[in-house]
């Protein structure tokens, strides 16, 4: 069966030669569609090295991406690109709203790059604010809002375009307890809809809400884990 994501001994080197650094040093994984992956590792584990290869935002030094069966680990930075707008959902720990655009306009954005007519993009906007719980703030501004509402608001903006997946990086790193575990049941709903999640996080707590937790550490895979879980906690 084909995977939807996979690593094939995956380096990424930077200073080749007596300084180099192997901040991925032979990864090999394979995320499957409709899984949900937490990739777990404190700061220097090559977890960020890992989250820009997986959305093609950097390619390896050496080693194979496969993403749905494409080949993109030698692509040029306009066919990643492309690849991203149509694959990949990011939410990211600081939001990246524009402070000048309510939460419409926000999500709407990236729909107008991709070339998504007026009426159609308002509709995508609406139904992905109304997901993540913002119906009645479609209107608001980043200011207007509280943390969680704006991450809330960054993850309307990730699936308003229905990508196949979604990569969280940090997605309660600035986010109090509480907000931070709406994020997390919003996005566990998310995966029980169907969506491909990958959560890059330094949390343990935060990764055992997945069902799945990828540990990095010196740039290597040093576990691979698997379990049920019941409302959101591992058993």
């Amino acid at each position: 069966m084909e995977h939807l994501i996979e690593l094939k001994d995956v380096y990424k080197i930077y200073n080749e030669g007596e300084s180099e650094v192997r901040a991925l040093d032979g990864v090999s994984i394979a995320i499957d569609q409709g899984e949900f992956a937490a990739i777990i590792g404190h700061s220097g584990s090559g977890k960020s090295t890992m989250m820009n290869i997986l959305g093609c935002l950097d390619i390896p030094s050496s080693g194979e991406y496969l993403l749905a069966g494409e080949q993109v680990s030698h692509m040029d930075d306009d066919r990643l690109s492309r690849i991203r707008g149509r694959k990949i959902g990011f939410i990211f720990q600081g939001f990246n709203l524009i402070p000048s655009l309510d939460a419409m306009e926000n999500v709407e954005l990236p729909l107008i790059y991709r070339g998504i007519p007026r009426e159609e993009r308002h509709k995508l906007a609406r139904e992905s604010l109304c997901r993540v719980g913002l119906g009645q703030r479609l209107d608001h501004r980043p200011s207007q809002m509280s943390g969680g509402q704006q991450q809330r608001v960054a993850i309307a903006r990730a699936i308003a375009a229905k990508p196949p997946i979604l990569l969280a990086d940090e997605p309660t790193g600035n986010l109090d307890f509480a907000a931070g575990q709406e994020v997390m049941e919003i996005l566990r709903g998310l995966h029980d809809e169907g969506h491909t999640v990958v959560l890059i996080t330094h949390d343990s707590e935060i990764a055992a809400s997945a069902p799945r937790a990828i540990q990095l550490f010196d740039g290597k895979v040093t576990e691979d884990r698997r379990h049920r879980l019941r409302r959101g906690k591992p058993r």
